[in-house]
């Protein structure tokens, strides 16, 4: 059975629970419009999930996924990452989510990709541009490690601290979008910074005030 194949007959399965009658209320009320309490911009890595993690359901969660799970810093000119800035924009000054989650996970590839050529100057060739490397620069401080902690922590180590510290920086950008500023001042948004452990299933929260990640649940 192909991947494809298995995709069809799990629509069917999903199709028969969602238009069983105890679904129908909801139905009629949401092909008209959303209300999600929560973003969440999450990785596109395909093991981690938020809805599954989360165990919401449709509807219970505006999300964003791209590489790594960056937001870009605040730009007004033309030249900028559109797409993620467009969602934030939206879900703050439409949708008035009261929480957008920042999740990293472990393992990202984005992440050792960033560590793979933090550095690097060197312009590729046209026939070989990568569109990760200029989109990672967005946490390209996070990859920064002094002589002695690459002497003394192996590298899965280091790609931690790296996961982490990204989403550290794109939540920092974050709070420089004025609709999410003004909404956090107003104390209608609250912003948080999550990391998913694959191996585990440990998710943590950064808590602010001790400056570190601290386990959920």
């Amino acid at each position: 059975m192909s991947s494809y194949t298995n995709l069809i007959d799990g629509y069917k399965e999903f199709k028969n629970q969602y238009q069983g009658q105890e679904n129908a209320i909801w139905r009629n009320w949401a092909k008209d419009t959303q209300n999600p309490k929560v973003m969440i911009i999450a990785c596109s890595d395909s093991r981690v999930n938020p809805v599954i993690i989360t165990q919401s359901g449709l509807g219970d969660i505006f999300t964003v996924n791209n590489v790594a799970n960056l937001v870009p810093p605040y730009k007004k000119c033309g030249n900028t990452h559109h797409s993620t800035s467009a969602a934030i924009e939206f879900a703050v000054t439409q949708l008035k989510v009261e929480h957008i989650i920042i999740m990293g996970h472990s393992g990202c590839g984005g992440i050792r990709a960033l560590m793979a050529g933090h550095g690097e100057s060197t312009p590729e060739p046209d026939d070989h541009y990568s569109f990760i490397r200029p989109w990672m620069k967005i946490v390209d401080e996070a990859a920064e490690f002094t002589p002695e902690e690459k002497a003394t922590q192996d590298i899965d180590t280091l790609a931690t601290v790296c996961e982490r510290r990204a989403s550290l920086i794109s939540l920092n950008n974050l709070v420089g979008f004025p609709w999410v500023k003004e909404a956090i001042l107003a104390g209608m948004l609250e912003v948080h910074a999550w990391h998913f452990d694959i191996g585990s299933g440990t998710l943590l929260e950064y808590n602010p005030e001790k400056d570190k990640f601290e386990a959920l649940g």
